[in-house]
């Protein structure tokens, strides 16, 4: 780890500096030996402060422990600094620096030669993002408490903060966690075949596929289309409104994403994340761990970017979009957006659209006329994607994505 160390006296250091300069020129006009003794005197003590602290403050080490192995965004923390003293002299009172990400002050106690102590800081990271942790610096005071060594600890720690993730107890979804190929499973003879899985045990043996095994040397089971979960596309609208849109809905927006993926998951039913920022960041389908994280450490960083219409950029999204489709958009609705879910339910596919109200965002002043229309605009959006079929879940402040734990009317 790169360090670097720096020395600066105290004010009693800087009182023994100036007296004893004071005391050596005064020796000089003088001549008087006992003078000249007491200024070199007073010198030495300072040399000899800077030879103990220089290797006592060298043997001081730091480091970060995180307890956790993800960070959420608004949800109280830890993180926790360790210090320790390899040197042969026992140190005294140390004080760290370090920015998490803002400075912070920390003290620990005295440590003796070989010692350690671990000083535990709660954190709370306000949003969701890419934070940098460090540099730390470490300080303590020589025994004479005439120099003050500090040691700047340069490399830092990268941080990954994802958004909040909340409970949703009224997402209409289809289609179950059901292991295709396992007895008791939906899909008997007539079904429609829809690919070839590793067996697995416990997998009907009428469903294994001898020819796959005859050319591998491996048992797979036949798919059907009954017995698979179905995949769902979550598209998260990010499309430039405006100069000033309020934080608070682009953030709400991502929570609520990353509260339907997470739903998804513990469901068992595959998904992936479609985001319309100006990267067009996309995951592909998967209903594991890594396939959610993955989708997460999108969600963790994306802007508010994009340019493009919805149905236009769905049109050119490279893939599959499977078989049901969740909207995340801001401002309840549009032609573009009605023509999309027109379209995806014209195919058959469940479509939902957990609509941000963004006039409740805006800071009108309950009762103004302005919030009225406003609010009368976004009900009858609402009313016209759920006259194309699609069904339609409200987010709106004060409750914020928060309010999808429970269930509430979208107008």
């Amino acid at each position: 780890m790169r360090t670097r160390l720096r020395v600066r006296p105290t004010s009693r250091g800087w009182q023994a500096l100036v007296i004893g300069l004071i005391v050596f020129a005064g020796a000089r006009l003088i001549g008087t030996t006992q003078i000249h003794q007491l200024a070199y005197a007073l010198l030495a003590l300072l040399v000899a402060a800077l030879v103990l602290g220089y290797f006592a403050a060298r043997g001081l080490d730091f480091s970060r422990s995180l307890p956790v192995s993800r960070f959420f965004a608004r949800r109280s923390s830890r993180i926790d600094l360790l210090i320790s003293n390899s040197s042969k002299l026992n140190s005294s009172h140390i004080e760290v620096l370090d920015r998490l990400p803002e400075p912070r002050v920390f003290e620990s106690p005295p440590l003796s030669k070989g010692g350690g102590a671990a000083v535990e800081v709660p954190v709370t990271f306000p949003r969701r993002g890419l934070y940098s942790l460090g540099p730390a610096d470490v300080r303590a005071v020589e025994p004479f408490g005439l120099l003050r060594f500090s040691r700047s600890f340069l490399d830092g720690d990268e941080v990954v903060v994802y958004p909040e993730v909340h409970e949703i107890t009224n997402l209409p979804i289809q289609g179950g966690a059901v292991e295709s190929g396992s007895r008791g499973a939906r899909g008997q003879s007539g079904d429609d075949f829809a690919g070839l899985r590793e067996y697995r045990r416990g997998d009907d043996m009428r469903h294994i596929h001898w020819k796959s095994l005859a050319r591998t040397g491996e048992l797979h089971v036949r798919e059907f289309t009954l017995q698979a979960p179905l995949r769902y596309t979550v598209v998260l609208d990010l499309r430039r409104r405006g100069l000033k849109v309020p934080e608070a809905e682009i953030e709400d927006a991502v929570s609520a994403t990353a509260s339907v993926l997470a739903h998804l998951k513990e469901a068992g039913l595959p998904s992936r994340l479609i985001c319309t920022d100006g990267e067009s960041e996309a995951t592909e389908f998967g209903a594991d761990e890594a396939a959610y994280w993955k989708a997460m450490r999108v969600l963790a960083t994306v802007k508010d970017s994009g340019d493009t219409e919805l149905g236009v950029f769905l049109s050119e999204e490279r893939g599959n979009l499977g078989e049901g489709l969740i909207l995340v958009s801001r401002g309840g609705g549009g032609e573009d957006l009605f023509a999309t879910v027109r379209r995806f339910r014209g195919g058959g596919r469940p479509v939902t659209v957990i609509a941000v109200a963004s006039h409740t965002y805006m800071g009108y002043p309950p009762g103004s006329s302005a919030l009225a229309e406003k609010a009368a605009v976004f009900s009858a959006s609402v009313a016209v994607l759920e006259s194309e079929g699609a069904s339609v879940i409200a987010v709106r402040q004060p409750e914020g994505a928060a309010g999808l734990a429970y269930e509430r009317s979208a107008v």
